[in-house]
């Protein structure tokens, strides 16, 4: 059945506002209902930009006087469930759209008008803004400071009170909308029906002597008007945009590894003694002593007079230094004196030879003299005759 819930009667005055009612906001703008229930449906009622719009703590009035006739209305903040700012399209000509804020609420038997504001002084994004904040927060404040006579739960007052802070409509031309759910709602009440009631009359029929004839009596069926049910609007549900934060992960710190460097120690190679090659000095080169081994006492032998320490060092060796090593080289420069000395002292085997010889004949001169013989016959002069010619009979010549 169609009713209008926030239109009052052609030439009804509102009158005064309550004591203590503060006004928040007046304008013009457009106004008008709309079964938002119904898909595509017109509005039941309009009002031109040149309305008068009141926004107060309680509530929105509006009236509009053409000539003699006055049309008017109010909306409280008990009845909104839905408020949206709806800005319009980009396009021009018919296919333009204005922008509106929109007060949808809950009606009865599944309806849902809304009272809608467009144009005049909301034609833009930014007004309309602005005045949908001022409904959200006197809707919500209202509703907060009276909970105990609505009947708002507590945690939907909790929920209220938030509404009093934020969020703030931010809208841009072309844009989706913003919609607001505003808990605590109470259901718009059925509007009184205007339409007459009218009674059937009565009449008693005259009497008649004659035997009164009686009609049957036809009851006509009564007839029941089929109940119209309005399809039950279904308000979209709004999903806010649920934040998810980040998920900040922390950069694994991998301690750089550290590798002792592997010391190697150095092989240690004994180094390989060489025992310098001395050279013979030459037989002939070397003077022979002419006295007799025998008759020369140790003592008297020559020794070198070179100081060991003016003797020329040994020179470059195949081996690096050691511990020892001079003292090493030293051993070998007196090794090396002791031999060359001894080679002095102790004549070769031609030395002895001759020496031997010279004892010889030595001996021979000497029995000579004394006798007056000789076995070979006075010729002692010459040594190797001696040598070569052994006498047979005289045995003491091999010794």
């Amino acid at each position: 059945m169609f009713h209008q819930h926030f239109l009052s009667a052609p030439g009804t005055d509102l009158g005064p506002l309550d004591s203590g009612e503060r006004v928040l906001w007046r304008g013009r703008c457009a106004v008008a209902e709309y079964a938002f229930d119904e898909a595509s449906s017109l509005p039941r009622w309009t009002l031109p930009e040149e309305t008068d719009v009141l926004v107060t703590d309680r509530r929105v009035r509006y009236a509009y006087a053409d000539g003699d006739t006055l049309s008017s209305g109010e909306l409280f903040w008990l009845w909104p469930q839905h408020l949206r700012v709806q800005p319009g399209n980009r396009g021009v000509g018919r296919n333009a759209t204005v922008t509106q804020i929109q007060l949808v609420c809950n009606g009865p038997e599944g309806s849902f008008p809304a009272l809608v504001l467009a144009g005049g002084a909301l034609a833009k994004v930014g007004d309309a803004d602005r005045l949908a904040n001022v409904l959200r927060q006197a809707i919500a404040r209202f509703r907060v400071e009276n909970a105990a006579e609505i009947g708002v739960a507590p945690a939907h007052s909790r929920m209220l009170s938030r509404l009093v802070i934020g969020p703030e409509f931010s809208n841009y031309q072309g844009g989706e909308g913003q919609t607001v759910t505003l808990l605590g709602f109470v259901q718009v009440p059925t509007p009184e029906s205007a339409e007459p009631i009218y009674a059937e009359a009565t009449y008693d029929a005259p009497g008649y002597e004659e035997a009164a004839y009686q009609e049957p009596v036809h009851q006509e069926p009564a007839y029941q008007e089929p109940a119209y049910q309005e399809p039950a609007y279904q308000e979209p549900a709004y999903e806010e945009p649920a934040y998810e934060e980040a998920a900040y992960q922390e950069p694994a710190y991998q301690e750089p590894a550290y590798q002792e460097p592997a010391y190697q120690e150095p092989a240690y190679q004994e180094p390989v003694y060489q025992e310098p090659v001395y050279e013979a000095a030459p037989v002939s080169s070397m003077p022979v002593s002419t006295m007799p081994v025998s008759s020369m006492p140790i003592s008297s032998m020559p020794v070198s007079t070179t100081p060991i320490s003016s003797m020329p060092t040994s020179g470059q060796r195949g081996y690096g230094d050691r511990p020892g090593m001079a003292a090493d080289a030293m051993r070998a420069e007196e090794a090396m004196r002791a031999e060359q000395d001894s080679r002095y002292a102790e004549p070769d085997l031609a030395s002895r030879a001759s020496s031997l010889a010279a004892r010889v004949a030595n001996l021979l001169s000497s029995e000579n003299d004394d006798d007056g013989f000789s076995p070979f016959g006075g010729q002692t002069t010459n040594l190797s005759t001696y040598l070569s010619q052994r006498p047979a009979e005289d045995p003491q010549a091999y010794r």
